[in-house]
């Protein structure tokens, strides 16, 4: 299944890159605010991201999952070309029903995509296919702009909360090495990060009642591709996002009357409806229901584990884990640290893919300490506390990196499964040094005037 790049599928990307420079110049948004400078930068980066993506894993990796994907997709895009009359019967079929359609070239793919995450993003890319052909990086590069979409939405929120440091966000957000590269490709990943990026951008919507229709939809759509593909990642961002909608609808009640009657009322409703929502994703998510957590857990670990000893991947290990919340919590420090600054640069450092995680990480890291030391220890977990968007960022930021670097074992892995808490991690920190810090020093600078 591993795709090479061809003469034709060079020349087909490079003028379907020069029609989406076109459209994304057409369609750029009003410069009335600073936050849009960044619109063409970030949709043209993302274009070399698909093709950096493409070449490490055609001429460097030499397999993955994205290749299974497209392969799967090239079954659906074969089936509807001999069965055009019947596509919505093809592309809305199961795993089961698959078995029964007609004999082609790409049949065997059939016994490759039956866990449901995996038949999904097959006809995702069946979709794409309809439009570029059976060309790989073609593909790749639409599927990177239409997901970017997602991250461009998370960013623009963003700035609307704090539009002083849309360059800060910027950095962390758009153009951060990690999001660039597996934000990029046909993973999953970038999908699952595109719908989170509007799920908090419509809620966002929803909250200052701007629209109702379309936030919902989207933020209903947006679920159920995280459901198929990661549910897990629900578990700890619909509560986290039901609290942040809580405490910014109680900073809407000016009154004190209203805010202490209503804002009860609200935290009430939206702790049963968050309970219900996990709940029911729980009990359609297979594998990763919360029964199975644990076993999960502990196969990634063991299957990282044994790649990292045997077949010399870069692998981390955390010691002994005891599956009880007495037992993560105990592993917890460390996990958030492994999940956020390591590989270190020399100690595990093994391969140049590791090399590219160790410097980002670095910087990262001495980005952090240098925040903290600006605003001071105790001053940062009590604006964290009192702030209700950098406690609901951070919160997320925190419970998902302690969860991935918990369960990864592998800086390979682990590089695509946080981000999607990477860009709430970094906003966390622009947000820190804005209200900590900068903030304090314009207001210093004000009195000496």
């Amino acid at each position: 299944m591993l795709k090479q790049i061809t003469v034709l599928d060079s020349t087909l990307s490079l003028l379907y890159a020069l029609i989406i420079l076109l459209i994304i110049n057409v369609t750029k948004p009003s410069k009335s605010l600073s936050s849009t400078t960044f619109f063409i930068p970030f949709f043209s980066l993302k274009i070399i991201f698909a093709l950096l993506f493409v070449l490490i894993h055609c001429y460097y990796y030499r397999g993955g999952d994205t290749f299974l994907y497209f392969a799967g997709g090239e079954l659906f895009i074969e089936q509807i070309k001999n069965n055009p009359t019947n596509i919505f019967s093809i592309l809305f079929s199961s795993h089961a029903e698959l078995i029964n359609l007609p004999y082609s070239d790409n049949y065997s793919v059939i016994n490759y995509i039956k866990s449901p995450d995996v038949l999904f993003m097959s006809k995702i890319i069946s979709i794409i296919l309809l439009i570029t052909g059976n060309n790989y990086l073609t593909a790749s590069i639409i599927y990177t702009v239409i997901t970017a979409i997602g991250i461009w939405k998370l960013y623009i929120t963003m700035c609307k909360l704090y539009s002083s440091i849309y360059k800060l966000f910027a950095l962390g957000i758009l153009f951060y090495p990690s999001l660039g590269i597996w934000g990029s490709g046909i993973l999953k990943d970038p999908l699952t990060l595109c719908s989170i990026g509007f799920i908090f951008h419509a809620t966002y919507s929803l909250i200052n009642a701007k629209k109702i229709i379309n936030p919902i939809f989207l933020i209903l759509i947006s679920i159920y591709v995280c459901f198929i593909l990661k549910p897990y990642i629900l578990y700890v961002f619909v509560p986290i996002i039901l609290l942040w909608s809580q405490s910014q609808l109680s900073n809407k009640l000016k009154k004190p009357f209203f805010k202490f009657t209503i804002t009860p009322m609200i935290l009430i409703l939206f702790g049963f409806g968050g309970f219900y929502a996990i709940n029911s994703i729980s009990t359609g998510a297979g594998k990763y229901s919360l029964d199975s957590v644990r076993s999960v857990a502990e196969g990634f670990q063991s299957w990282h584990t044994y790649l990292a000893e045997t077949r010399d991947q870069s692998g981390y290990n955390l010691g002994e884990v005891n599956f009880t919340p007495l037992g993560v919590f105990k592993k917890a420090p460390e996990a958030f640290f492994v999940a956020y600054f390591r590989p270190f640069l020399i100690v595990d450092t093994r391969n140049i893919a590791t090399l590219f995680e160790a410097i980002q990480n670095f910087v990262l890291l001495t980005t952090t300490i240098y925040i903290i030391a600006k605003v001071g220890i105790l001053k940062s977990f009590k604006l964290i506390f009192l702030n209700n968007n950098l406690r609901a960022f951070m919160l997320f930021a925190v419970i998902f990196g302690i969860t991935v670097g918990i369960t990864s074992y592998n800086f390979g892995a682990l590089s695509r499964y946080k981000i999607p808490s990477l860009p709430f991690f970094t906003a966390s920190l622009a947000i820190l040094y804005k209200i900590g810090y900068l903030d304090k020093k314009k207001h210093s600078n004000k009195q000496y005037k």
